[in-house]
């Protein structure tokens, strides 16, 4: 019997991935991006399916005027009971950007409304995430452009599919700052036989 061994690069990656929240002005090369898109689309799918599509945003001023209208839909779709004072704070600030000033955002769409589509498309942004570690980037996932990213407006603008489903926007660039590891809890395991 074998036994499995992790490999470092892997592993190193898992646990030294941080949500960026500070880029430096660098542009991303069009085939970096390609590189990433392609390292999603290796991801599992149920029954083989590959649900997703991707819209891909490039340049720091592009994603600020965009990060404007993230900005207005989230404070107006949010339950003003479901968002963080602090947060309603930030989207406020005509300085702040939901982008963080990256160079470029993928958007991780699904083909279709179904719960396991979506699910798959989350396996795919992942890879899209680790991958950049691999080329010196930065990521953060962008949570608060999903309610901006539903309307009809603004799946057209990004040439996104209507009957698409986006599920998870990743901000990508050269990261200005490593961030320090948040730290986790013990894992919740609730069934492990002997």
């Amino acid at each position: 019997m074998s036994i499995a061994v992790a490999t470092p690069g892997v592993i190193d990656a898992i646990y030294t991935r941080r949500a960026m929240r500070a880029y430096t002005s660098a542009p991303i090369d069009r085939s970096v991006i390609e590189s990433l898109i392609d390292a999603a689309i290796q991801a599992p799918s149920y029954t083989d399916n590959e649900p997703w599509s991707f819209a891909v945003v490039h340049g720091t001023d592009v994603l600020r005027g965009l990060s404007d209208e993230v900005k207005a839909a989230a404070l107006a779709l949010a339950p003003e009971h479901a968002m963080p004072e602090r947060l309603r704070h930030e989207l406020a600030d005509p300085a702040f950007s939901v982008f963080h000033d990256a160079a470029a955002l993928i958007v991780v769409c699904a083909t279709s409304p179904r719960q396991q589509d979506a699910e798959d498309c989350c396996l795919a942004a992942e890879n899209v995430m680790l991958a950049a570690l691999a080329y010196g980037l930065g990521t953060c996932p962008i949570g608060l452009s999903r309610p901006w990213l539903q309307l009809p407006q603004a799946k057209a603008q990004l040439g996104i599919d209507a009957a698409h489903v986006p599920v998870f926007a990743i901000a990508i660039g050269h990261p200005a700052v490593q961030p320090p590891s948040p730290g986790r809890r013990k894992p919740r395991i609730v069934h492990y036989p002997a």
